[in-house]
């Protein structure tokens, strides 16, 4: 079986997916795939800095997500227009990995947990044999933000407000308790054994 785990930011899709690998499933978590496609001189690296310039750069050449995160969630015109270039670059490698990835687990038999805020831009519904939504309060979002990432509200709210809920899932859970409370609800959500 291939489950996407989707919801917006500081929801705790990390944590389902944690729940899930604990259990023996692999985890494709598109964060850090796509944190893996910036690597130095590779293609989406070099397409990235030819967009966005040098000034993204660390000392080691390495992308600065902080910078590059300042640059496309900025709120203005330009950094929506910004966001699209890189999503551009970047959603295609995604999504092929991706699907690579999950078709060689599915002919292993692996039980495979897909991990991806950005649900409709990789094709979540395509990729996998159901999809669970995680929900959770706003204010209890940006707290578990804050405090992951050191993020102030604003860019929470920029950042939030690109992701969206899929009009449909086949599972829905809220995550507004604690780790054992979550656990227990993805269990019975999904019908899990103990």
């Amino acid at each position: 079986m291939i489950l996407g785990i989707t919801g917006k930011t500081g929801v705790g899709k990390h944590t389902a997916a944690e729940f899930f690998e604990q259990r023996g499933w692999k985890v494709l978590n598109a964060d850090r795939i796509s944190h893996g496609l910036y690597r130095p001189y590779k293609r989406v690296w070099r397409e990235v800095v030819e967009a966005f310039g040098e000034v993204i750069l660390n000392k080691k050449d390495i992308i600065d997500r902080q910078k590059l995160r300042a640059l496309v969630f900025a709120g203005t015109e330009a950094s929506k227009k910004a966001l699209e270039t890189l999503n551009s670059i970047v959603h295609p490698e995604l999504k092929r990995v991706l699907k690579d990835e999950s078709y060689y687990l599915s002919k292993k038999k692996k039980n495979t947990v897909i991990v991806a805020a950005l649900w409709e831009q990789i094709g979540l519904f395509e990729l996998c044999d159901k999809v669970l939504l995680i929900r959770a309060g706003e204010a209890l979002s940006f707290d578990r933000l804050k405090k992951r990432d050191g993020i102030d509200f604003d860019m929470f709210e920029r950042v939030s407000g690109t992701h969206s809920d899929p009009p449909h899932a086949d599972f829905e859970v809220v995550n507004e308790g604690n780790v054992r409370d979550f656990y227990g609800e993805l269990k019975q959500a999904l019908d899990l054994d103990a």
